[in-house]
């Protein structure tokens, strides 16, 4: 049940939050943000959660049984609740859309199908049922159906992130970089000595907003 990233993430900080001297859209502070933030955020970060805003596609082969006690399906927090799209093919291959009045979000990540829903027969192939979602604080009130803002520390943490990675040096952060409408988008990987030091200066910060699977 492999969950991948089509777009995003929203960077959760800004170059104007980190300390130097440096333009407000200098790239290279950007594409520092970017790694730092990769290494915590999203389905391949290691806090297990969503932090800036990103779209997420989960795929599965079938619909779930009916578990006692079970949700349906778990998705990456943190879902935005308006995004969900849940989508299948049928026996002879056409796609279908499943009304959103079929399932409700719980607890931020767990898909439940209305009781007495009839989980429709689908094609067989590993990506019959798929989800499509955003997920990350969006900065809309939970009591508006958003998520909220994104937590103080989960952003300190990436700002503090930047200032070490600058400290150690460019070496070793690998960057390779497209550009997009003038501005950029980062593809990056980090060395293990770098995603080291990541870790290490946004563990206790983090420690509270870590999801453990």
């Amino acid at each position: 049940m492999p969950t991948r990233v089509l777009s995003g993430p929203a960077p959760i900080a800004t170059p104007a939050d980190i300390a130097g001297k440096h333009t407000a859209n200098d790239p290279a502070i950007i594409a520092l943000i970017a790694a730092v933030q990769a290494e915590i955020d999203g389905p391949v970060g290691w806090l297990g959660r969503a932090l800036g805003v990103q779209k997420l596609e989960f795929t599965t082969d079938r619909f779930p049984g009916r578990d006692p006690g079970a949700w349906d399906f778990s998705l990456f927090p943190k879902v935005i609740p308006s995004t969900i799209a849940i989508t299948f093919r049928n026996r002879d291959g056409v796609e279908q859309t499943i009304d959103p009045s079929n399932f409700r979000l719980a607890e931020d990540r767990y898909i439940d199908f209305r009781r007495g829903f009839q989980f429709p027969a689908t094609e067989c192939a590993p990506d019959a049922v798929k989800i499509i979602y955003e997920a990350g604080y969006n900065g809309t009130p939970v009591a508006n159906g958003g998520t909220g803002d994104v937590p103080a520390n989960a952003k300190v943490a990436v700002v503090l992130g930047v200032q070490q990675m600058k400290a150690i040096g460019a070496e070793n952060l690998f960057l390779r970089s497209e550009e997009v409408e003038g501005v950029g988008t980062f593809q990056y990987t980090v060395s293990e000595q770098a995603g080291e030091i990541i870790r290490k200066a946004t563990d206790r910060l983090l420690s509270g907003l870590r999801v453990y699977a």
